[in-house]
């Protein structure tokens, strides 16, 4: 299987959160980004409604 790169801008505040978040949990942003990737499209998948949200991205 391929790979590509693909790009998704962020304000700085999400950055540093993704950046915390992974290192509580001793992982890279980048496997942090990818698991909730595949933890979203996984539950989009499988279901007839679109996933929640966080309400902090109702505005995005």
């Amino acid at each position: 299987m391929g790979t590509t790169t693909m790009g998704v801008k962020l304000d700085d505040a999400t950055r540093e959160r993704i950046k915390s978040a992974a290192t509580r949990i001793d992982r890279t942003p980048h496997w942090l980004i990818k698991q909730a990737i595949f933890s979203y499209l996984e539950q989009l998948e499988n279901s007839d409604t679109l996933p929640e949200l966080p309400a902090l991205l109702s505005g995005a």
